[in-house]
């Protein structure tokens, strides 16, 4: 396997986990991306047996051919697997991926640290205040969305959870509710598995229904948001999302029928989950008693150097501990070469300085930048400029949105409205890709910089919001069909209006304030209709 990490490389000294896949040391020292700390999922003996290397192999390369705000996008919300790791033979013993971050997990007098799984939050008042957990309605909302946005942004990208269950979607409330997928091995990738596929009890399809498919996923997200919403484990009653408001009642009774064809995809969730967070209105929650914290079980990522000779805790074999891990961190950075694509810090994967064995030999630098001097003397122009290359990443893409809405509105056929469904789709994700890169901008110190990036975040939020809709609208003439000159407009279609109109408003307030200060730095100016 092209790649590959020898497991004989990699220490097993502390189990964080162990489960019926495996279990999941602990690699003190290791980063990816100069970012994330490094896991070895091991694969048991009975599970190897099954396992699909090339899938695995598949899976290690997909992150790194994405366009770069793709894969720092997953690699955010996923704990995917980065590099594979081979016995002597070259046979899959498992692989590596970031560990959940320390926010995803829970900790109180009552359930000690677990991980945040989802099935916590499917339980009555009482027993979330027994366990120390304060959600208000809103947070719940606001988690379904966050979570609804990402399947449907795995399911653009090809990729099906299959065994969608509560205990492989983390939650964290504050400082944002969010969502973290763990066993993402046990995914579909393009119609491959890894694994043989399985279903969670009380999470399974239909009778007879194909397992792993974008039907099976919406029907287990229909399950997440009944159960979610009402606080219970196993009801089916779409009651709870009806009393928050009609449509979502609407959407979970289609996504639990039986009859895959006539559920909705999980994209349809997004519009009337943001409209139900926009009309939710919490009380002050009381302080929590159960909440995302440092894991005390989980490792230092930056061991102390060895007190004295003979010393061997966390180190390699005796004998080789330096030649061993920095003959591990070139390898690491060899089969992660791809992950510049996600690149956020200046080291793709290394060992931490403190760490046994680190050395400048393990790092992957990236290029030096020719403008850095210039921006370290105008900081403000460094920060417009990098501002300028972001919009210049939208090139294109308003003209990309048109053409499919006017493919759809010209009725060419339901070959025609799906490939504009997924264009939508696809422009969409750009916009959310572009607003993870704004989130991160420094421009503190350009002129009227804090005004510009909200301005700028509302017209693309409204750009995206408008492309969901009209993707949705896309869908429904594929499958509906329609007459020349006759194409049937609906709620979908107006809310793509609505959110085109507050889009063009937000665009034309940003470049309004934009225009002056390009020209000033010698930067472009843009015109709306290109933002």
């Amino acid at each position: 396997m092209t790649g590959a990490v020898p497991g004989d490389l990699l220490p097993r000294v502390t189990r964080l986990g162990h489960g019926g896949q495996g279990t999941v040391w602990d690699q003190p020292g290791l980063r990816i991306n100069d970012r994330w700390p490094v896991v070895f999922k091991e694969y048991s003996a009975e599970c190897r047996r099954g396992l699909d290397g090339p899938a695995l192999g598949a899976m290690v390369d997909f992150v790194p051919a994405l366009p770069p705000e793709t894969g720092r996008w997953l690699c955010d919300r996923l704990a995917w697997p980065v590099a594979a790791v081979v016995d002597g033979g070259g046979d899959p013993l498992g692989f590596l991926m970031r560990r959940v971050p320390e926010e995803f997990f829970l900790s109180s007098e009552a359930v000690g640290l677990r991980p945040a799984g989802f099935e916590f939050l499917l339980n009555d008042q009482g027993y979330l205040d027994r366990v120390g957990i304060s959600v208000t309605p809103g947070q719940r909302l606001r988690l379904a969305l966050d979570f609804a946005v990402t399947l449907g942004r795995l399911h653009a990208l090809g990729l099906v959870v299959g065994d969608l269950s509560p205990k492989n979607v983390l939650f964290r409330l504050e400082p944002e509710p969010g969502c973290f997928l763990i066993d993402c091995d046990s995914m579909r990738l393009r119609g491959r598995d890894v694994l043989v596929q399985r279903e969670t009890p009380s999470w399974e399809v239909p009778e007879g229904e194909q397992p792993a498919t974008e039907a099976s996923d919406a029907h287990k997200f229909g399950l997440l948001m009944v159960r979610l919403l009402a606080g219970e484990q196993d009801t089916r009653d779409p009651g709870a999302a009806a009393r928050v408001s009609a449509e979502l009642g609407a959407l979970a009774g289609a996504a639990l029928d039986a009859r895959p064809e006539v559920r909705p995809g999980v994209a349809a969730w997004e519009g009337p989950l943001r409209r139900a967070v926009d009309a939710a209105v919490d009380p002050e929650p009381p302080p929590a008693v159960a909440r995302p914290g440092p894991s005390v079980v989980l490792p230092t990522v930056r061991p102390a150097p060895p007190s004295g000779p003979g010393r061997q805790v966390g180190r390699p074999a005796p004998g080789r501990p330096g030649r061993v891990r920095r003959r591990l961190l070139v390898l690491l950075a060899i089969s992660l070469l791809g992950y510049g694509a996600v690149r956020v810090g200046p080291a793709l994967v290394r060992a931490d300085a403190a760490a046994p064995g680190a050395g400048r030999s393990a790092e992957v630098a990236p290029a030096a930048d020719s403008g850095a001097q210039g921006a370290a003397a105008d900081p403000a122009r460094g920060q417009a400029a990098g501002l300028d290359g972001l919009l210049g990443r939208n090139d294109g893409t308003r003209r990309q949105v048109t053409s499919a809405v006017d493919a759809v509105a010209s009725c060419s056929g339901p070959a025609s409205a799906r490939s504009a469904g997924r264009t939508l789709r696809t422009a969409a994700g750009e916009r959310d890709e572009l607003l993870l890169a704004l989130r991160s901008a420094d421009l503190s110190a350009v002129p009227g910089g804090s005004r510009l990036a909200d301005r700028l975040r509302d017209a693309w939020t409204a750009s995206a919001l408008a492309d969901r809709a009209f993707s949705r609208w896309a869908d429904g003439v594929a499958a509906d069909g329609c007459a020349a000159g006759a194409v049937p407009r609906g709620a979908d279609w107006d809310e793509g209006v609505r959110q085109s109109a507050a889009a063009t408003a937000a665009k034309r307030a940003f470049v309004a304030d934009w225009n002056p200060l390009a020209t000033s730095f010698g930067l472009t100016t843009r015109d709306a209709d290109a933002i």
